[in-house]
This record gives structure tokens, C-alpha cells and sequence, in this order.
């Protein structure tokens, strides 16, 4: 759902899809952001399968990207644990919040499925909200990730054997972080 997504940027499993794409909506270092105005978050709405009975409004846009922002920082990532709990403690509020008012059923047959119980904007943050719930309880939520980088924060799925990566690529965000911590040493060593 990303315009030139990298090869080394897989996608989530299952419904965590869905909260990897939403996050992924914006990206800080291309400088596009998908669902930026009415028109666009409609069309990523039912791209996502969430097509909204009624016309998004600017209101609508704003609390998506509160909501998205709330998710990327719920799953924050930071060699340095206090930014990390304090970011997570801050998403960690607004989808407290969020939860509270959105329609959510739940049906029980061979397993347990959480179903939004609406279309549009709220079916979608419903949707996603019962992903990271479901993952949170299976164990796969905590290897979606927001980017050590600052610059960064693609949410990525974590695909590493110990599930200790910080990066969304090794190659681009790791590479530029070490390089970096490299150079500081330098400096500060002379």
C-alpha cells in the first residue's frame, strides 16, 4: 500500500498487516502522507477494505493521524528504554482513549474473532485495535516495530531470529546509526 516499498521491509502477518500499512501511510524521509486530506484517507480506507458510508472530514483526517501516530509510538523502539517506555506510554493513552468509543463485536465459533462493527473510519481503527490485541495476546505485536531512526519510523515487522532488530534496514537506518555512532567516536577520541 506504500508507493516503493524495499524488498527488506516485509510485511506483517495476518491482520497486523493492517496497522503495518496505516502506520506506514506517511513516510517521514519520501515526504508523502497517504491519508493527508479527506480525499486521501477515503481512498486508503477503502483500499484497506473500509470504505466509508459517509464523506471524510478534515476532523476525520486529524484524528486518523493522531491515531496512526499513537500506534507508531506504541510500538516504538529505542536503544535507549526510557525514550522507548515513554513513547509507548504516550500511544498507549490516545488508543486507550480511542478504544473507550469504537464499535468492536465479538463472535465466537472454532476461534474468537474480534469484528469492527462499522464501516468507514471507525471499522478501520476498530480493525486495528483488535490486531494488536489479538498480537498482543499470540506474541506477534511485539515484533512490529516503529524505526530506532529518527528520521525513519517505518513500522516494520521484525523478522530477525531473536527478534532484536532496531532498524527497518540494516542496510539504510542500521548503517546510518553506526556510521554515525562511529564518527562520534572519532571525535570525541581525539
Amino acid at each position: 500500500m506504500t508507493p516503493d516499498e524495499p524488498p527488506a521491509r516485509r510485511p506483517a502477518p495476518g491482520a497486523l498487516r493492517l496497522v503495518q500499512d496505516f502506520c506506514n501511510s506517511t513516510d517521514f524521509e519520501a515526504g508523502f502522507d497517504l491519508i493527508a486530506d479527506p480525499q486521501g484517507l477515503t481512498d486508503w480506507l477503502a483500499a484497506a477494505g473500509h470504505p466509508p458510508a459517509q464523506p471524510i472530514s478534515v476532523g476525520d483526517v486529524r484524528r486518523a493521524i493522531r491515531f496512526r501516530e499513537a500506534l507508531r509510538d506504541f510500538v516504538t523502539v529505542s536503544a535507549r528504554p526510557e525514550d522507548a517506555a515513554e513513547c509507548v506510554e504516550r500511544g498507549r493513552a490516545v488508543l486507550d482513549a480511542e478504544a473507550a468509543g469504537l464499535p468492536l463485536q465479538v463472535r465466537f465459533g472454532a476461534t474468537v474473532e474480534f469484528r469492527p462493527a462499522s464501516d468507514g473510519l471507525a471499522g478501520a481503527l476498530s480493525a486495528m485495535l483488535a490486531a494488536l490485541a489479538l498480537g498482543q495476546a499470540d506474541g506477534s505485536a511485539r515484533r512490529l516495530k516503529a524505526c530506532e531512526a529518527d528520521s525513519c519510523r517505518w513500522v516494520f515487522y521484525d523478522q530477525s531470529r531473536n527478534g532484536s532488530s532496531r532498524w527497518c534496514t540494516m542496510s539504510l537506518c542500521g548503517a546510518r546509526s553506526k556510521n554515525r555512532a562511529y564518527r562520534r567516536r572519532l571525535r570525541e577520541s581525539a
